[in-house]
């Protein structure tokens, strides 16, 4: 599992649903957690991005995302979530 999902999984689920980012939260019986964002894929809008990077930055790696031409439909929130204050 990786090391973000472990961390993450030690909230308290509500404590993630509180946030308002998540649509649905989901606990798994290994202890990790399925986070749905949005009801839909259309609704994930850059603000819906927004909310889940400000919901999850404590436990992501350091460092800014980059476009990848590979991939252009991901969506990703361009800040350095070791340094992001809100």
């Amino acid at each position: 599992m990786p090391r973000g999902a472990v961390r993450t999984a030690g909230r308290p689920r509500g404590a993630l649903a509180a946030t308002g980012a998540f649509h649905r939260v989901v606990p798994l019986s290994a202890g990790g957690v399925v986070l749905q964002a949005t009801e839909t894929v259309a609704a994930y809008t850059d603000e819906a991005v927004r909310g889940v990077f400000e919901a999850l930055h404590p436990v992501l790696p350091p460092g800014v995302p980059q476009f990848d031409p590979a991939h252009p439909e991901l969506r990703y929130f361009p800040a350095d979530a070791s340094r992001f204050r809100g």
